[in-house]
């Protein structure tokens, strides 16, 4: 995970100055977002909810539209007397076998009975690389983006040419690439 200091080295910056520590903040959480656009993954690690208006049909999966998914944190849901339950995580199954995870309930079970309104089942996930399992090679993506943002502030840069490095931020995030179909 790229955090200030490391995002400084990447930069060459020593000294202590505020404003271009507020820069490199807004830098690394773009080079994030960049990345994770271009990816179709969740990279930094962060909770996102997800949102549904019933359960599905006997024990089939909720399928997981992010991906890395580290954990189900809970899920709520509201019965069909009106009142909110909460099923146990642990008694759920995360299957992250393939690109988008599915879960599932406990083995020799079938999902809840939730009222039929929309958002009556609410499920909260962590998704992302943890915090030091985040892959060398997206790490350096981001040192890449970030030092480029740094140099080049402004959004046309007059009488230089670029070349795209070969082994520049696009290679360096083609692992991760998710192509969607549709």
């Amino acid at each position: 995970m790229v955090d200030l200091e490391f995002a400084k080295l990447q930069v060459h910056l020593e000294a202590e100055d505020t404003a271009e520590n507020a820069l490199l903040d807004v830098l690394i959480r773009a080079a994030y977002r960049f990345a994770e656009a271009h990816t179709q993954t969740r990279i930094a690690p962060t909770q996102v909810v997800l949102v549904l208006d019933r359960f599905p049909v006997n024990s089939n999966p909720i399928e997981v539209p992010w991906t890395p998914v580290r954990a189900i944190s809970s899920l709520e849901y509201i019965d069909q007397d009106g009142q909110e339950q909460s099923l146990d995580p642990e008694t759920l199954r995360l299957d992250s076998r393939s690109i988008y995870a599915s879960i599932y309930p406990q083995f020799g079970t079938s999902w809840p009975v939730a009222i039929a309104e929309p958002e009556s089942v609410t499920i909260t996930l962590d998704v992302g690389f943890a915090e030091d399992d985040e892959p060398a090679d997206i790490t350096a993506a981001i040192l890449l983006t970030i030092g480029h943002l740094y140099e080049n502030r402004e959004s046309v840069v007059i009488g230089s040419s670029a070349v795209e490095l070969p082994f520049g931020v696009k290679a360096l995030l083609a692992d991760y690439v998710i192509t969607a179909v549709g």
